[in-house]
């Protein structure tokens, strides 16, 4: 899925991708929950630390934080903020934070949307 395109609305399996977490998994839902439960206890965080470096314009700790959240989102089946959260990693390892505005802002509302999808 490419959500460069902000008006580009993702699907909801786009956004949480559950039976391809679940058959990851091995089918255990009982886990897949507590990884959700950690994913949303953390994405806040990993997404704060990298808007704070988008902000200070740190192309390496753009490239650790996103990478970081592309791992975590890849865990639980979080598709959309997985292939955002890559694209910025990629753009950081090319020393290119032209874009680095809107692409938080892109991940931030994926991320909301995320959020809710998992919690409905």
């Amino acid at each position: 899925m490419d959500t460069s395109n902000s008006n580009d609305t993702p699907t909801r399996e786009q956004l949480w991708n559950r039976d391809a977490a679940i058959s990851r998994l091995g089918g255990n839902e009982g886990l897949l929950n507590r990884i959700v439960e950690m994913f949303l206890a953390q994405i806040e965080q990993k997404q704060q630390a990298l808007k704070s470096a988008a902000t200070a314009l740190d192309v390496e700790a753009v490239r650790f934080n996103s990478h970081a959240m592309k791992g975590v989102s890849g865990d639980v089946g979080a598709d959309a903020i997985r292939e955002k959260a890559s694209s910025i990693e990629n753009k950081a390892k090319q020393d290119d934070l032209s874009e680095i505005v809107q692409d938080i802002t892109e991940l931030d509302n994926l991320i909301k949307q995320t959020i809710a999808v998992m919690q409905s």
